[in-house]
Parts: structure tokens; sequence; C-alpha cells
């Protein structure tokens, strides 16, 4: 292969993982996230993380996060993942591999809220 191909599908490459890493940050809809119920059904941390989950993760992590680009959170390995909520928390503020930092995306405050929302209603412990 020469190196004008080779380049061209460097690019087309690059272009792929840009347009993948673009689409996991966002186009998610609250009607199909999961409401809380129970206890949570009115905690307004849990609801707020609902719309924040909604906006920036259900596209990767499916708007039930029962996964997709991004891996599940109904099969307990979260919790088993991150026993801490501030580990988890971490991990979201600065990603990786193909989990993106959101850090600069998002306050501490809806940190911490969505990852309530996926511990106490996407979760499950097994």
């Amino acid at each position: 292969m020469s190196a004008r191909p080779r380049r061209a599908a460097l690019v087309t490459a690059a272009a792929a993982i840009v347009a993948l890493a673009a689409a996991c940050g966002g186009g998610g809809s609250s009607a199909s996230s999961p409401l809380p119920t129970g206890a949570q059904a009115h905690d307004p941390t849990v609801l707020a993380g609902r719309k924040v989950f909604s906006a920036e993760c259900a596209t990767c992590h499916g708007s039930g996060g029962q996964g997709g680009v991004g891996p599940t959170f109904n099969d307990g390995r979260l919790l088993r993942d991150f026993p801490n909520p501030s580990d988890q928390v971490t991990f979201v503020s600065q990603g990786k591999g193909v989990m993106p930092a959101f850090a600069g995306v998002l306050t501490p405050t809806q940190l911490a809220e969505v990852v309530a929302y996926e511990r106490k209603v996407l979760s499950k412990r097994r």
C-alpha cells in the first residue's frame, strides 16, 4: 500500500473514532431512562442524575443501563467494580480507555448525581 492510501485509511479510522466518541457524549432521551422508585422516587439527587444520565451517558450505556458501546450497569458489575461511590465519580470524571473524561463537561455535583442514579436505579447487586 502506498503512502497516499495508508494516509486515507488512517484519516477514515480517525474520523470513525471521533464520531464514536462524540456519539457517547449525549443524545439520550430522559423519557426512556427508568424513573427511580421506592425511597428514591422523590430524591432530588437521583432525579437530577437521571437527567444527566439521559443527556450524557445513555447513548453509550443504553437508556436503561443495558449497555451498548459502553458496559451494562444491569449485571451488578458496576457495584462490584466500584464498591465506593467516590471511586466511580473519579472514574467518570477522569475517563479511561474508550470512556471519555467528563470533568470538563459535568460539574462535581452533576458527577455525584449521575453516579447516584446509576448505582441506585440502574445497578443490581449480584
